[in-house]
This record gives C-alpha cells, sequence and structure tokens, in this order.
C-alpha cells in the first residue's frame, strides 16, 4: 500500500548554503526570491538538476503523482532514489517522470522494474530505514542516467558532527504540476534521522532528494524526505533517515539487481 506524508551560522555553511541557491535556481535570488531566504520555498527552475528529480505515478497515464524520486548514479545508470513508504516491493505499473512539468514528460516515462527495501523496513516500516532505490527499464535503447545524468549517493554526510551542512529538497506536491525546491542547514534530530526547516513541503514530497555540495562542484544525495512521521507532520519541517552503512548496502543491492557488480 502506498502512503503518503501524513502531513496535508558558520562561514563555511552560509557559503556552502549560497552554492546551492545557485545550483536550484540558476541564482540566489532566482531560487527564492527577493524577499526570501533560507527554509522559503519557490518553484524549481528547469536546469539540469531538477531534471534528475522526477514525480512517481501510478501508471503511465500520469493522472496521479503521488511521491518524489530522484536518479542516483550507478554503475548501469538506471537507478532512482526515494522514500521507502512510496513504493511497495512490487513496482507494478508505477513510473517515474524526471522534469515533469504541466503534463508533460520532458525526457519521458520511466517503467520501475524492481525495488529493493530493507527487510527491517517491510517486516514493520522502522522509521529509521524509510529509504528505497529501484531500478528502471531502458527507455527506446537508452538508459535513465545517460538522458538526465545523475547525483551521486553520499552516506554518513556529517550532519550535526560540529560542520553546518546545508541541503537542498525539490520535489513535487500532490496538488502541483512542477517542482518547489528550498535550501537550509541540515541538523541531527536523532542518532539516526535528519531535520530541515523547509516551508511548503506537503503531499507528495515524499522521496524529494536532499542534495550537497561535493568537491569540484559535484553534488550528492544525503537523504530523501522520509523517515520521522513518514517524513514530518507540519509543511514547514523534513526529516530524513539518516544515510549510512545500511543505506550503502541497499543501494548495492539494487545495483546488483539491475544485473550489475
Amino acid at each position: 500500500m502506498r502512503v503518503l506524508r501524513p502531513r496535508s551560522a558558520a562561514r563555511w555553511g552560509v557559503a556552502v548554503l549560497a552554492w546551492l541557491l545557485v545550483m536550484a535556481g540558476g541564482s540566489a535570488t532566482a531560487a527564492v526570491g527577493a524577499t526570501q531566504g533560507p527554509g522559503s520555498s519557490s518553484a524549481a527552475a528547469v536546469n539540469a538538476q531538477s531534471a534528475r528529480v522526477g514525480a512517481l505515478f501510478t501508471d503511465s497515464s500520469m493522472s496521479d503523482h503521488y511521491c518524489s524520486a530522484s536518479v542516483v548514479d550507478s554503475p548501469g545508470g538506471d537507478i532512482i532514489v526515494t522514500a521507502a513508504h512510496c513504493l511497495s516491493t512490487d513496482p507494478g505499473t508505477t513510473v517515474f517522470v524526471p522534469g515533469y512539468r504541466n503534463g508533460t514528460a520532458p525526457y519521458g516515462e520511466w517503467k520501475l522494474v524492481g525495488v529493493v527495501e530493507d527487510p527491517r523496513w517491510t517486516a514493520d516500516t522502522d522509521s529509521d530505514l524509510d529509504v528505497a532505490f529501484a531500478v528502471v527499464a531502458p527507455l527506446k535503447g537508452r538508459q535513465l542516467q545517460q538522458v538526465v545524468g545523475a547525483n551521486r549517493l553520499v552516506t554518513d554526510p556529517g550532519v550535526g558532527d560540529g560542520t553546518p551542512v546545508a541541503v537542498t529538497l525539490t520535489g513535487y506536491r500532490e496538488d502541483e504540476d512542477a517542482p518547489i525546491t528550498c535550501s537550509n542547514i541540515a541538523s541531527r534530530f536523532t542518532s539516526t534521522q535528519l531535520r530541515v526547516v523547509c516551508a511548503d513541503f506537503t503531499d507528495g514530497t515524499s522521496g524529494s532528494p536532499w542534495v550537497v555540495a561535493g568537491p569540484g562542484g559535484t553534488a550528492g544525495i544525503a537523504g530523501v524526505i522520509g523517515g520521522f512521521e513518514q517524513g514530518g507532520y507540519t509543511a514547514g519541517i523534513s526529516y530524513s533517515s539518516y544515510f549510512d552503512q545500511d543505506t550503502l548496502t541497499l543501494y548495492q543491492q539494487a545495483v546488483r539487481s539491475a544485473g550489475l557488480s
């Protein structure tokens, strides 16, 4: 059963947050608006980063998007990451539409052909393990990552270890047909959960990636909206399971399930 979300600094941290604002919208002003700042949300710009984020639909009719997901770098170029509560182990007719906007699929519709979840999540929906990887089928002879690119997986991102870590969230509210984005400093909610203040991330944004800056201007995914209360019970605070060795193990299982090692 698919369950939606239950809700209807230091100089280094500031510098990285500014970088994420630029990445999210082309410029800090474009990303959050002239009178807005960290923690505010706005429409995501059409760019390489937003193209890697997409909406999950129950089928190819694209009539019902209910969660968000994003492309994660993999050897085969065919893996996405989202919240476990957005998927069952049987992908059924689910499709991923990267860069979805206003009823269109600019980069195609990608059918899910396999889902990998932690068995402890499957058994009792442990909120500390609310992350899943899915394999998508090729489309017109091409792999997903060839079309839109991907962000690398980041485990043990160091949130709460003394250095501010800025994240950018991008995802789809179920009542909107274009993505929103928000950047702010993440914090540790518990030893196994992350927390960030970002406005307006309501139902449908579960699975939205938490993107962090990497070396040489690269970007990585250090979390997805999920975890505590399946992502949070208010629109202004979002949560993620902490990406650790268990997350890496799941990712490696997804890679193997795609026939690659």
